[in-house]
């Protein structure tokens, strides 16, 4: 986004429905901002780097839908909408939106131009609801299934808080232990040559650290640069989405959630009228994941050859269960496709919150387990050496 187009942001009003600011304001402010100085600069960069978090989007969808449900024409309903956001950059957003609808594109061109806030998903999603004539449905969807993935995202975190803790806890102290009392126990021991095996590798490890921090720092940072990099690459995204369906706990986890999501919005999109292959190819982008994207959209184009979509997606039940497979022949047969859909992606919502739960109490066993081993190697690594000092003295 260019620094220079959007008007400052400083007022935010507590109505819901607002007078819309003259066309002679708006440029006023364009070229406050245009003048501004380098604080302003750097807060308005500050403000472009910066994200827009679920909860605020979600308020977005939500009262556009209202609005638009009110009778309310798209363009005015984000134009009053602007001030209602309290987060800048999506007020930034919006009159960008604006801007583009009054060029002539549609709302879902207009939030394909601001990737980083409205994914594929959503625009694909909304261009469905643009061209059914069922917008206002389809946010109101829309709005339900990203809450309810914010639901089972913040018990996932909220599992994963303590471990994430603990972990983080013991690193601090290994990292302490091995700059500050590793060397002094060495000295005292005078070399690692006839120590025992624990201490001489904590004596490796804090000569290492010691004496190669700076290149661990720099090797570390071009790890995580390239390997965002190597991410975001088609192979590179492939690859990772395969990874991640093959950790055991992780993968279990991703499974749930995209077919959750998959299964939800394909219902929808067929109960709102959306063809089967079109609903497919929309859903791919649901997935958020290449290994599923691909297959939807391979379903999609065997679909218009005349393969049904149960037997496209039975050969391979590590992605979809034999259990959806079943549902989605019946449903074929049935005419009934969309109900059954819906129907899975309940039981899918709620297998998954089963298994979040159970997961949480696995946790705690396996972390304490885990700060047994570590600290039973430390101890070993620290009261050997003095053990082994004492054998000798007792022998002379």
């Amino acid at each position: 986004m260019n620094e220079a187009q959007y008007p400052n942001t400083n007022e935010n009003s507590e109505a819901l429905f607002l007078d819309i600011a003259s066309e002679e304001l708006v440029e006023k402010k364009k070229d406050t901002r245009r003048a501004g100085n380098l604080f302003e600069l750097v807060n308005n960069y500050l403000i472009e780097m910066s994200g827009v978090p679920l909860a605020d989007r979600l308020q977005f969808f939500h009262l556009l839908s209202a609005m638009l449900s009110a009778g309310l024409p798209l363009l005015e309903s984000i134009k009053l909408l602007r001030n209602q956001m309290k987060n800048i950059k999506l007020q930034w957003v919006m009159d960008d939106l604006v801007r583009s609808i009054e060029s002539g594109h549609s709302l879902a061109e207009a939030m394909r131009e601001a990737p980083d806030i409205f994914d594929e998903a959503a625009c694909a999603i909304i261009e469905a609801g643009e061209k059914s004539g069922k917008l206002t449905d389809v946010m109101t969807e829309l709005v339900i299934q990203n809450e309810q993935l914010d639901k089972i995202m913040k018990k996932i975190k909220g599992v994963m808080i303590y471990p994430i803790v603990v972990i983080t806890t013991m690193v601090v102290l290994a990292i302490v232990v091995l700059i500050f009392v590793i060397p002094k126990l060495e000295k005292i021991f005078g070399g690692a040559g006839n120590l025992p095996l624990p201490t001489q590798i904590m004596i490796f490890m804090s000569n290492t650290i010691q004496q190669h921090w700076l290149m661990i720092l720099l090797g570390l940072g071009a790890f995580v640069a390239l390997f965002r990099t190597w991410k975001k690459s088609e192979s590179g995204s492939r690859q990772w989405g395969s990874f991640v369906l093959s950790i055991p706990i992780v993968g279990m986890l991703a499974k749930g959630i995209i077919l959750s999501r998959v299964t939800r919005i394909f219902g929808f999109l067929l109960s709102s009228g959306v063809p089967v292959v079109q609903g497919l190819k929309i859903t791919s982008h649901v997935a958020e994941n290449d290994i599923y994207r691909e297959k939807l959209l391979l379903a999609a184009d065997d679909l218009t050859k005349g393969i049904s979509l149960a037997d496209n997606l039975a050969d391979n039940e590590k992605l979809f269960d034999q259990m959806l497979i079943n549902m989605i022949a019946i449903g074929e047969k049935s005419a009934s496709l969309d109900t059954i859909m819906i129907s899975a992606a309940d039981f899918y919502k709620d297998e998954l919150e089963r298994k979040v739960d159970n997961l949480s109490k696995i946790m705690e066993p396996v972390i304490l387990g885990f700060i047994a081993l570590g600290a039973v190697f430390m101890i070993l690594a620290i009261y050997l050496p003095i053990l082994q000092m004492n054998d000798k003295l007792l022998a002379t």
